[in-house]
């Protein structure tokens, strides 16, 4: 057995080739293993809505990413508009790396020239009906507000009536109070 200047027996052994082979996973020391870090968690998947919302907040921000170098707070701004949208929060890390693997997939697959137009014809109506999608998430929840609001209003006037008629009962027990202390008085 081989021995390493400074460590003990069992370190020496973990880190010698056949001394590593003879050992089992489960002996080694947990400081030998480093632990996985918050970088390297893999990310949760993206939703239809968010994806759907990444490619209208990409296409907002085209320009201003093809002019800067450095452009982490133009992926933060993204992050922040894809949340306003969505509701979902992504890290401008996230989806510096979303783009980047979709453009890759999008560059890595053959495309014949006489496709593209068929196919920026078949975005423009993807596009077209990702919005009316959206579109009718907007109207539906619109519909959604008014109706809580309608709600809302009918609660509130119950309220009022019975305000009203708490105040009508107390006038009358005060009627009959005094009506009571009247007779009592005599």
């Amino acid at each position: 057995m081989v021995r390493w200047p400074g460590l003990g027996p069992h370190l020496s052994t973990v880190l010698h080739p056949t001394g590593a082979s003879s050992m089992a996973a489960a002996d080694v020391p947990s400081y030998l293993v480093s632990p996985p870090t918050e970088k390297h968690r893999r990310a949760r998947n993206w939703t239809d809505a968010e994806m759907r919302g990444l490619m209208l907040v990409w296409e907002e921000f085209f320009e201003e990413l093809k002019q800067t170098k450095r452009n982490a707070k133009v992926y933060e701004k993204m992050a922040s508009k894809l949340f306003e949208m969505t509701g979902e929060r992504r890290l401008g890390e996230e989806i510096k790396i979303k783009i980047t693997n979709m453009t890759f997939q999008y560059r890595s697959e053959e495309r014949p020239v006489k496709k593209r137009k068929v196919q920026s014809c078949h975005l423009q109506r993807k596009k077209l009906r990702l919005l009316e999608a959206m579109l009718e998430e907007q109207r539906r929840l619109s519909r959604a507000m008014e109706e809580t609001c309608r709600e809302v209003r009918r609660v509130l006037d119950q309220q009022n009536i019975l305000q009203v008629q708490s105040l009508q009962l107390q006038e009358r027990m005060m009627s009959l109070l005094e009506k009571i202390i009247a007779k009592s008085n005599v």
